[in-house]
């Protein structure tokens, strides 16, 4: 009997896919939290992802048959920039593959993008300070709580306040931050 893939496994699946096919991309949320300070439980994968100009069927055909994708949800996702869905059929592993967005600050965050070792293999991760910023959008966005935890966490670690503060005014988080480290 074989063992079901982990997080790990199927990161480092679609690391590789993504790669072979030049697909630029960056692991973001929850796991890449995990790289940087006290890790969280979770079950599914966040990558952002610039997905080159070509049919969303090719895009599709990197992933099958070891994956559920759709092109439709790929075509839905780039017309909308949102999103579209991995799931990893051994695992049920789901990984939400996010376009990149062209506004100068995320223009900006995926220019940083670095390489790592992650269990064994090398994967684009976004940058402790990003993740402290996206993680502050996205607490704007739903108002959740577990994110403004994910920042103290991060920030307790060590991070570039000045880059962190460049930003803040400009994406309109700095009720946020002051919330998050004043407390």
């Amino acid at each position: 009997m074989s063992e079901t893939p982990d997080e790990l496994t199927v990161l480092r699946d679609v690391s590789q896919r993504l790669e072979a096919a030049d697909i630029p991309f960056m692991l973001t949320g929850s796991l890449a939290m995990n790289f940087y300070a006290q890790p969280r439980m979770t079950r599914d994968i966040d990558l952002i992802v610039q997905l080159p100009l070509v049919s969303p069927g090719k895009i599709a055909r990197v992933f099958e048959p070891d994956y559920y994708v759709s092109s439709e949800g790929i075509a839905d996702a780039v017309a909308n920039a949102t999103l579209f869905n991995l799931i990893h059929h051994a695992s049920v592993i789901k990984v939400d593959c996010i376009i990149c967005k062209r506004t100068p600050y995320r223009i900006e965050e995926f220019s940083r993008r670095r390489k790592i070792i992650a269990g064994g293999f090398e994967t684009w991760i976004v940058t402790k300070e990003d993740l402290i910023l996206s993680k502050l959008c996205w607490c704007a966005e739903s108002g959740s709580e577990r994110q403004l935890e994910d920042v103290r966490n991060l920030v307790s670690t060590g991070f570039d306040a000045a880059y962190v503060t460049c930003w803040l005014n400009d994406l309109g988080l700095a009720q946020l931050w002051h919330r998050a480290t004043s407390g």
